[in-house]
């Protein structure tokens, strides 16, 4: 989660176009946390569940704002 949010925050001050270096490395880093978060198992828990579809949902939205960012 720690991740997750100097992420958002790297995407808050960005300013840029979808071809730039910097956006693509966003774009990397964000899904590469999401491939993370799928490989968690959640071993039947559902405070564990739960928790890793917050994640989840929170950094899709982090991926959106990025996509609506770009130019």
């Amino acid at each position: 989660v720690g991740e997750a949010e100097q992420l958002e925050q790297e995407v808050d001050e960005f300013v840029g176009k979808k071809t730039d270096k910097s956006y693509r490395l966003l774009e990397e880093m964000l899904t590469k946390l999401l491939l993370e978060l799928d490989s968690i198992e959640t071993g039947g828990q559902d405070s564990v569940r739960q928790a890793r579809k917050e994640s989840v949902h929170r950094i899709q939205a982090i991926l959106e704002k990025l996509e609506r960012k770009g130019l």
